[in-house]
């Protein structure tokens, strides 16, 4: 098989868990915990850079679209522009800087870039929530970024153990 059309088959299959992954969520508030991150922290590990990035950007446009991809089988710009839709816009972002500094490097490495990325989607995220939510940095931290530390932990080390074991086709 082309070399071109395998790395798209297995783009597209990363693609497929990102939004399957996104559908599995808790709510416990304002954002809910999901496994949106889990697949950018995997997708991300896994892949090269560039590669993350255009998973994760699809994801999206696909979204954008009005395809029910994200979180809740939601999907529209108005699931952009609402008080979550910073966290999804970030995950471009965040899947280049993890893959950038993670992609075949040591558990050390991976872990130092899985949490760069997650202060990048923290950041992000947060700030569009304050923006949108007219909130103050103090209860945004509370509603948006503490709750979710040691769920993101489990995720980060899940998807380092996992991105050890996945081998993908060259």
């Amino acid at each position: 098989m082309n070399r071109r059309v395998k790395t798209l088959c297995t783009l597209s299959m990363l693609l497929c868990v990102l939004i399957i992954l996104a559908q599995i969520k808790i709510d416990i508030g304002y954002v809910p915990i999901t496994l949106q991150t889990l697949g950018i922290y995997m997708i991300s590990l896994i892949v090269k850079p560039r590669y993350a990035f255009y998973v994760t950007f699809a994801y999206i446009f696909m979204g954008a679209i009005g395809l029910p991809v994200f979180s809740g089988f939601s999907g529209g710009i108005g699931a952009l522009v609402n008080y979550n839709g910073g966290y999804i816009f970030s995950f471009p972002i965040m899947a280049y800087v993890i893959s950038l500094i993670g992609y075949e490097k040591s558990y050390v490495q991976k872990f130092i870039a899985c949490l760069l990325g997650t202060i990048i989607c923290y950041t992000i995220g947060t700030a569009w929530f304050m923006y949108v939510m007219k909130f103050d940095l103090m209860t945004s931290l509370t509603m948006c970024v503490i709750p979710f530390l040691p769920v993101d932990g489990i995720k980060i080390i899940l998807s380092i153990l996992f991105s050890q074991k996945i081998k993908l086709p060259e």
